[in-house]
């Protein structure tokens, strides 16, 4: 057995080595029921008490300091930290203030005193490493200086994975720790000393050559491999800049048999194992991961070049038999108090409410303005056509995709061709405020909550997203291709707003996503009111905008259920934006969001600001008389009084959204 390389920047793998694990023994426990197996159980029972130990016993002081979901190992991450019951962290998470770091929670900063780390170290101080770095904390090297920070593995311990070292390993072991090395490395040469680059020079044909530099592209040349000219061009880069090569020798790798079209075949492969210091010295899992590689032949096993992993086995007892951790029958961890959840969790989770209703009105109204359109293309009906413009007007300012179907005066523009300012509207990702942009935003939150959510939540949105970006980017889709793909997509999301609030409990912060979905609901009905209802027009016309709104709120029904009598303006007004009992209107929304405030960790200050901007809303509305803001002269087209009532509530709704992101994720009063 040789050693190929060390991995001490960020080791991964060890999640998926546990989920290894885990599969093989649901599918084969009844096969190999009498092959004894060495546990993987006790390693992470060690892991967890390092942490613990370096954390003073807190293990909730402890955190997994991840780059995000973008990372290729995220998965792990998150399946790492449950099963260490330790909290997982971005860098927007975190600040260094007084020398020490701190998590942003909901409730304030919370200390941290360690962290496993899995971001490279150089992008992990952007003040001291990589200036440009968006995934590190700005201070984190000055709080380890200071030993107020414990790290694993620490910033710097990357340099053992440079394989420049391995020619010189065997003499650093002897001189530092007077041993020899139990396992074997692969023959090295490093091309900075004279005697290393002739002898690599004479036998190009039989060795790999490697740059020495991991944080450049990592590019490898196999000797045997190289063309004349591929050649030449190697050997003047290792003439120029000998001391930035190593070359190692071509060993055999051990094969595996791998599952190819219905036949097993050998294929190469490697074993990562894992390490861990103790008191008593080192502890080595009993188990690991095993690389396979795709391609027979190969000499790159990596699953970067789409290769496999499979469990390894040690096989025997255990030494000691323990009824310790077992992750078999393990709860795995989860944030179970409010008052922790991390700020950038918590702004996700808000935007990803805000992004979905957004979404789903955009969608609505864009359907109903389409069968305006079809309903006028097909009858030619003025009274259609009317509508349809106001209806249209409506879009533009509830997504304030400007100038849309205004003018620079803010005027009807009637020049606009319908369906082509609606296809942008609806596929241009690039255009504010466009549906295409708003799905973009919800894509975002999503992927940064993907471990609160459900495998089946993620399949539904991976689904959706698929499916929409076939239909954006398709050219020339008809008028009723458009409106039957935003039917099935508002289904999709529909599907995936139940998905949500049964993926997430309380505790892990359903109501904040309540909330922000709540208050872009009452924030878009406001939109879409002084658009629709506060325009003066004949009855024909207000009977087909009333229902037009209604519809873009899915309410339709709901009115006919409780008057049970024809569509008039001031019983709209009272149903979306008075009734107690209506949860879509106003009032009862209002209601809600104090509710739910109540339950969030500062609530126990008197008064907060978001919640007075509230209380002004239901004392506004709570003085509302219908008679009054529905009146109007013979030479007025607007119902001005209606209007400013609306502009009133939107502002209030907006300083409530603002000074409740102020309260809850930013901390620069702390």
């Amino acid at each position: 057995m040789w050693v190929v390389s060390d991995k001490t920047q960020g080791p991964s793998g060890l999640g998926y080595a546990i989920e290894n694990r885990l599969t093989m023994n649901s599918i084969s426990a009844d096969l190999y029921s009498h092959v004894k197996r060495k546990k993987l159980a006790s390693f992470l029972e060690e892991y967890k008490a390092l942490l613990g130990r370096l954390s003073g016993g807190d293990l909730s002081t402890v955190a997994l300091f991840t780059p995000g979901p973008h990372n290729e190992t995220y998965f792990e991450h998150a399946y790492l930290s449950t099963h260490l019951e330790i909290k997982m962290l971005q860098g927007e998470d975190l600040l260094v203030k007084n020398g020490s770091l701190w998590l942003k929670s909901l409730s304030g900063l919370k200390k941290i005193n360690t962290l496993l780390r899995r971001v490279d170290d150089r992008y992990c101080d952007p003040l001291e490493l990589k200036n440009d770095s968006q995934l590190g904390v700005a201070g984190l090297v000055d709080a380890m200086r200071q030993d107020k920070l414990n790290m694993v593995n620490p910033i710097g311990s990357a340099i053992v994975e440079n394989v420049g070292l391995n020619p010189f390993m065997k003499k650093i072991a002897q001189y530092f720790l007077k041993e020899d090395l139990i396992l074997p490395q692969i023959a090295t040469w490093w091309c900075g000393q004279k005697t290393a680059l002739d002898y690599v020079l004479a036998n190009l044909d039989t060795l790999i050559v490697k740059k020495i530099d991991r944080t450049e592209q990592i590019k490898i040349y196999f000797g045997k491999k190289l063309s004349l000219d591929e050649r030449t061009s190697l050997v003047e880069l290792l003439l120029q800049n000998p001391h930035k090569y190593v070359a190692q020798e071509e060993v055999d790798f051990s094969t595996v048999p791998y599952y190819n079209n219905g036949a097993i075949e050998p294929r190469n492969a490697v074993i990562r194992a894992y390490s861990l210091k103790t008191d008593e010295g080192y502890s080595v899992m009993n188990g690991g991961l095993v690389r396979v590689s795709e391609n027979k032949d190969t000499l790159l096993v990596s699953s970067k070049q789409g290769g496999i992993s499979k469990d390894l086995w040690i096989l025997g007892e255990d030494a000691v038999k323990t009824e310790q951790y077992n992750i078999l029958n393990h709860t795995l961890y989860v944030e179970t108090s409010i008052d922790k959840i991390s700020t950038l969790k918590a702004s996700n989770l808000f935007w990803l409410g805000r992004y979905l209703a957004r979404s789903i009105s955009t969608t609505r109204l864009i359907i109903n303005v389409i069968k305006k359109i079809t309903n006028f293309y097909r009858y030619e009906v003025v009274t259609s056509k009317e509508s349809q413009v106001i209806l249209q007007n409506a879009l533009t300012h509830m997504t304030k995709t400007y100038p849309g179907f205004m003018d620079v005066n803010n005027k009807v523009n009637r020049e606009v061709f319908p369906m082509v300012e609606i296809t942008s509207v609806v596929k241009d990702t690039h255009r504010s405020g466009s549906l295409s942009f708003t799905i973009t935003m919800l894509s975002n939150t999503n992927i940064n909550l993907k471990d609160l959510l459900t495998i089946e939540s993620w399949k539904l949105f991976e689904r959706m997203q698929k499916e929409w970006n076939e239909f954006a980017y398709r050219k020339n889709d008809s008028t009723l291709v458009v409106a039957s793909e935003l039917d099935k997509f508002l289904i999709y999301l529909m599907a995936y707003k139940e998905l949500v609030k049964e993926s997430i409990f309380k505790e892990q912060g359903l109501i904040l996503y309540n909330i922000g979905y709540t208050i872009e609901d009452a924030l878009l009905l406001i939109s879409k009111a002084r658009s629709i209802l506060c325009l003066k027009v004949d009855k024909t016309i207000g009977n087909t905008l009333l229902e037009g709104m209604l519809n873009s709120m899915e309410s339709f029904n709901a009115y006919r259920a409780h008057y049970k009598s024809s569509l008039n303006l001031e019983n709209v007004i009272e149903f979306l934006i008075l009734n107690k009992q209506f949860p879509k209107s106003l009032t009862y929304v209002a209601k809600k969001l104090l509710k739910d405030f109540k339950l969030l960790p500062k609530a126990k200050v008197v008064s907060t600001p978001y919640e007075d901007a509230l209380i002004k809303v239901q004392q506004l509305l709570e003085f509302i008389d219908l008679k009054t803001i529905t009146k109007i002269t013979e030479q007025e087209g607007v119902y001005l009084e209606l209007d400013k009532v609306l502009a009133k509530l939107s502002d209030l709704f907006l300083e409530c959204s603002d000074e409740f992101s102020n309260t809850y994720f930013s901390h620069y009063d702390e």
